[in-house]
């Protein structure tokens, strides 16, 4: 895809997030996680060109896990402060530390951290593929 396509379906993400504002999970993952995984989590981001391991489809998560949402391990992974063995290497960022250093790292932003890793994974349970 090129950058002016990227732009482009960036912009259409961003208006569907303004209209969709009882998701702000949306709104995070566009700003935090698009590059990577793609405007609809489908591991098709603009960045992925650059990068040394394949980015998951997000979409597929609860398809993968036997058809249930693993909302505890994508809390783990997205927050990235503990290791996660199921996960593999650590090549994204820790969005744990990042939030937090964001929120002004100290008890508020603790608070302020947990919140947005929660609208994350409430988002990405939302876009779920149906299973066939």
């Amino acid at each position: 895809m090129g950058s002016i396509d990227w732009i482009a379906g960036l912009s259409i993400g961003l208006a569907c997030v303004s209209a969709q504002a009882a998701e702000p999970g949306a709104g995070l993952f566009l700003e935090n996680c698009a590059a990577c995984h793609g405007i609809y989590a489908e591991g098709d981001g603009p960045a992925i060109s650059a990068l040394a391991v394949p980015v998951p489809d997000l979409t597929t998560l609860a398809a993968r896990h036997g058809g249930t949402y693993p909302a505890e391990l994508v809390r783990a992974v997205v927050d990235g402060r503990s290791e996660q063995a199921a996960h593999g290497s650590r090549s994204m960022p820790i969005w744990g530390t990042e939030f937090w250093l964001e929120a002004g790292a100290d008890d508020y932003a603790n608070r302020e951290v947990e919140a947005r890793i929660q609208s994350l994974v409430e988002y990405l349970e939302s876009v779920q593929a149906n299973s066939p």
